[in-house]
């Protein structure tokens, strides 16, 4: 696109399109290349550049169409000399060095013929190979089994099984997917997953990254993964949860799966539960928005146990193997996949561990949990263990319990890996190294690259050691030893697990450490001012530590640094940090860190690094994949004035690149290109938007519409309606069908909305009442009166019955609107007598409405099924709710019945706001027995502690009735689970924390800046 000074658009010869080039990377840089010296060269055309090669005597002779088709073709030039001689003409026409581009053209050419893509062939694992690469337990050995058979027993296959060949054979036929396996440790998710590739025929190949990290393999070589590739992320947490590569990462694989010229591909994962929910849950700030839409709706459970049926195929399956014969007899609890994996061996391994051995076991469990990576160096075990004893348990210790304890963690049960598994940490083979740019590396960057020997902890008793530890907090050496030998990328999410939990002095030095290591959390540095601050506001060496020893390859860090500094006042450290000329050390990848990086520079002032990073063409390195990262670079740019660096950034061709899988971001792009008056990569992107938008999901239909609407995208506007919506959206969700009506309606798409409407009410699925009503509330304030008058005899002629809250909803909406024939003619099918009753909740609604509508005979009918003795007692909110009805309706014979069911024994424990919502109901009702027994259930000491408010909630609910005892037992779980603030807050005398506390729970002596090491 170009643009006058002024911004306003301006007519330009119609150029080549460039090259989408998924694979080979060679090939993305050989045609990117040639695009961009052909832009530099003043878009000759196809006749000028031919004409040119024949008259300069060059090697190769294309004609007209192979000199297209070498520019914009995504495919590699059959011949070498063609593209060079293009190459050689387009240099000489743009005035650059004609053979250092013909040289770069010949070995991109060579790199992309020879590309063989990442990983290996499938059919290369053997088994051994499956163990030690793609890391599947190995099989307790029983007789010599594993000798004679193999060291993988025969695989049972199960019902999730379906579910995972279902994914894999749509690959096969072309169609890109990902399997998110979920289920606790040594439950057979690894082998379920090779089980169902390992049959994939040539061309698919398998990649495990691995190294130097989880996260710098995948980005360092995901622009390598070839199509018919097998993405191997066993624990993917490892690979999405760490900041802020876990982020990168999630992105790119989004990409990746979403370009038909990059697929087909397979992502095959594996998540702990815990690990799913850190993941996948929405947070303020949110940490994680990437890998959740990455995951979201791939997840397939794993049950812990063997059904019925799996185990008639385990034993038809067993044959002569000793292995699964015995895994039939003896599995407790039907956890055979548990058993195969020698997990009973190796608890009782470990439950037998003694003294100072077991307290190296607890010190690799409080690493993992904690924030540490896999592989833990065993220096930090050594000097952690003694802590974990008493002072007559150490003196008792042999002096030589060192290779006692090695000896005993890492010996084999039944011929699996032991507790401890010692980890080979040779420099990784053909990983290659991701450098920032300009080739600097940040100070103390290899500081801490030998760490000794490392250990992994077996991932079942890691497990294990997350859900019995969680109410442990490790002893004072766990943490002075971390900060001295732990992954320096660990030390950020270690130190802030030390602040969570009120070690405030531990927390402070492992976060100083992470600021003097580069490949630490780029966060570090700001949290490091910011505790401080809050401890000794006038001293300065912390901010004067951050702005002299952090690292400054990563833009955000740089930010969240800069921002700390402006917001303290600390004008001199900011200074020392700008000296550093961070704008010649950040990397230029991220759009979104690159334009925060600028906003922040703006916010401090700081003109000459704004000049420094823009010098640096941060246009022509950015990823344009992200289209909300995209605006927001543009709108920086333009803050700045960076006139140049916008027009290149628009030659990148934006528009043909930024992924379309989410409406609203692009939504956002159109704005902000229509406000720098891009309007070709607007226009471009708008069609390609109204072209591509899947017509399923009537949401991103919806916001597409009013995108193109906004920015008066008519022509698109009436390509996408020209798609023929009213016949391609589907009718299985009545509340989306109704709001895309609202929408057409209120763009004036007359026609569409005339087509869909009656389909709607005659067609649309009845099986969801709250949508129904939903969909008659739209129709009704468009003023759709034949299609809401039809829907409604629809609705209450065969909308389904089951659910109460929408059986309750839709009678509202009927009375409401005044249609009293099909108001009576919904009642008329009685629906008390066909609404599910094991919902307390949903009960109490259809009980409310049918009170306030005045349909007595029904609110009799449902009382008449006794529902207080049908409803299920797991949900304490929702007990607590119907008890509440019942009284309020004046059912006192409900509300006996279903007290004297003992809901207090039934509920569900975990939810803190639940029970504190039935502690108040039985309280207030004067249910004293029932009131008692719930405290005797001793909930304090079983809720989860992963909600402050809902904490909160609980705690003043406690000290309100005065349960003294119950609120001594939550709030002394709260530090253990990392709610120190919350503790301060319910404490005596918060004051006496003032400086932290120690991990027995006594309030830290005062300590300075001097004290860290």
């Amino acid at each position: 696109m170009s643009r006058d000074k002024e911004g306003g658009p301006a007519r330009r010869p119609r150029v080549l399109a460039r090259a989408r080039v998924g694979w080979p990377r060679p090939l993305r840089e050989l045609k990117d290349l040639v695009y961009k010296v052909y832009l530099a060269a003043g878009t000759p055309s196809l006749d000028e550049i031919a004409e040119a090669i024949r008259k300069g005597d060059l090697v190769g002779s294309p004609s007209r169409d192979t000199v297209r088709r070498c520019i914009s073709d995504p495919s590699l030039p059959p011949s070498q000399a063609d593209i060079v001689s293009i190459a050689a003409v387009l240099a000489r026409l743009a005035r650059w060095d004609g053979q250092d581009m013909t040289a770069r053209v010949r070995g991109l050419w060579v790199e992309a013929r020879m590309a063989t893509g990442v990983g290996r062939p499938v059919g290369e694992f053997e088994d051994d190979l499956v163990l030690t690469d793609l890391e599947v337990h190995p099989a307790l050995d029983v007789d010599g089994a594993r000798g004679r058979l193999g060291v993988l027993p025969a695989y049972v296959p199960r019902e999730f099984d379906r579910q995972v060949q279902s994914v894999v054979e749509a690959a096969e036929a072309g169609r890109s997917g990902l399997v998110a396996l979920v289920g606790d440790s040594s439950t057979g998710k690894t082998r379920a997953l090779w089980e169902a590739v390992r049959s994939l025929p040539e061309p698919w190949r398998l990649w495990h990254p691995l190294a130097p990290t989880r996260p710098d393999a995948v980005l360092a070589e995901l622009a390598d993964v070839a199509p018919h590739t097998v993405i191997w992320l066993n624990e993917a947490q490892f690979y999405l949860a760490p900041e802020p590569l876990g982020e990168q990462v999630a992105a790119g694989l989004r990409e990746l799966l979403r370009d038909p010229a990059r697929g087909p591909v397979l992502v095959m994962a594996t998540l702990w539960p815990g690990e799913w929910q850190t993941l996948t849950t929405r947070t303020d700030p949110d940490r994680h928005t990437q890998a959740r839409e990455l995951l979201g709706g791939h997840r397939i459970d794993v049950p812990e146990t063997f059904t019925p049926d799996d185990l008639v195929t385990l034993a038809a399956t067993a044959g002569a193997d000793p292995r699964l014969r015995e895994a039939a007899e003896r599995a407790q609890d039907r956890q055979v996949a548990q058993y195969l994996a020698g997990v009973l061996a190796l608890m009782n391994r470990y439950h037998a561990a003694r003294g100072v051995t077991r307290a190296l076991v607890h010190a690799a469990m409080d690493a993992r949990r904690l924030g540490a990576g896999p592989h833990i160096p065993l220096a930090w075990l050594v000097e952690a263990a003694p802590g974990y004893l008493t002072e007559t348990e150490w003196n008792a210790t042999d002096r030589d319990w060192l290779a006692q304890a090695i000896d005993y963690v890492t010996q084999d049960c039944t011929g699996i890996p032991g507790i401890l598994t010692p980890v080979e940490t040779t420099t990784p083979r053909n990983q290659r190294k991701r450098r920032p740019a300009g080739g600097v590396e940040p100070a103390g960057r290899h500081a801490r690259d030998t760490y000794g020997p490392q250990y992994q902890l077996a991932d079942y008793l890691d497990q294990y050691g997350r859900r019995h530890r969680a109410d442990q907090i490790p002893p004072i050496d766990f943490w002075t030893t971390a900060a001295s030998h732990a992954h320096p990328a660990d030390l950020y999410t270690l130190g802030n697990a030390a602040w969570d939990r009120g070690l405030y002095r531990d927390s402070t030095q492992l976060h100083k450490h992470a600021t003097t290591h580069g490949n630490g959390n780029p966060y570090a540095a700001s949290q490091l001012i910011h505790h401080l601050r809050t401890l000794h506001p006038k001293d300065p060496r912390p901010a004067e530590w951050a702005s002299t020893h952090a690292a400054l390859d990563d833009p955000d860090g740089v930010s969240s640094l800069l921002n700390a500094l402006r917001e303290i006042g600390a004008e001199e450290q900011l200074g020392a940090l700008l000296a550093r000329d961070p704008a010649t050390h950040v990397t230029l990848d991220n759009p979104a860190a690159v334009a925060g990086l600028l906003a922040e520079l703006q916010e401090v002032g700081a003109e000459e690094q704004i000049g420094a990073l823009l010098a640096q063409g941060p246009a022509t390195h950015v990823v344009i994949d992200n289209p909300l990262a995209l605006a927001s670079l543009l709108h920086e740019l333009r803050a700045v004035g960076a006139e140049e660096q916008i027009d290149a950034l628009l030659a990148q061709d934006p528009a043909a690149h930024v992924a379309l899988n989410d409406h609203q971001p692009v939504g956002i792009l159109f704005s902000e290109l229509q406000e720098i008056g891009a309007e070709e990569q607007l226009g471009a992107l708008a069609s390609r938007a109204a072209a591509h938008v899947a017509l399923d999901n009537p949401y991103t239909v919806i916001d597409l519409l009013l995108s193109l609407r906004g920015i008066g995208a008519e022509e698109q506007l009436g390509a996408l309606l020209a798609r023929d919506l009213a016949t391609h959206i589907p009718l299985d969700d009545p509340a989306e069908v109704g709001n895309l009506l609202y929408r057409l309606q209120e763009i004036g798409a007359v026609e569409q909305f005339m087509a869909l409407a009656p389909r709607a009410a005659a067609d649309v699925a009845l099986d969801d009442p709250i949508g129904v009503a939903i969909l008659l509330d739209r129709l009704r304030q468009i003023g759709a009166v034949e299609q809401f008058m039809a829907l409604a005899s629809r609705a209450a002629a065969d909308v389904a019955l089951d659910d109460p809250i929408g059986v309750a909803i839709l009678l509202d909406r009927l009375r409401d609107s005044g249609t009293v024939e099909q108001f009576g003619a919904l009642l008329a099918r009685d629906p008390a007598t066909h609404v599910t009753l094991d919902n307390p909740h949903a009960v109490a609604i259809l009980l409310d409405r049918l009170r306030e509508i005045g349909a007595g005979e029904q609110f009799g009918a449902l009382l008449a099924r006794d529902p207080a003795t049908h409803v299920t007692l797991d949900n304490p909110h929702a007990v607590a709710f119907l008890l509440f009805r019942l009284r309020e309706l004046g059912e006192e014979e409900q509300f006996g019945a279903l007290l004297a069911r003992d809901p207090a024994t039934h509920v569900t424990l975990d939810n803190p706001h639940a029970v504190a919502d039935l502690l108040y109901m039985l309280r207030d009702s004067g249910a004293v027995e029932q009131f008692d027994a719930l405290l005797a259930q001793n909930p304090a000491m079983h809720v989860t502690l992963g909600h402050p408010a809902a904490v909160t909630d609980l705690l003043d609910r406690l000290r309100e009735i005065g349960a003294e005892e119950q609120l001594g037992v939550l709030v002394g779980r709260l530090p253990a689970a990392g709610c120190f603030d919350q503790f301060r807050e319910f404490c005596e005398g918060p004051g006496r924390f003032r400086f932290g506390r120690e991990p027995e729970g006594s309030a830290a002596a005062s300590w300075t800046w001097e004290d860290l090491e």
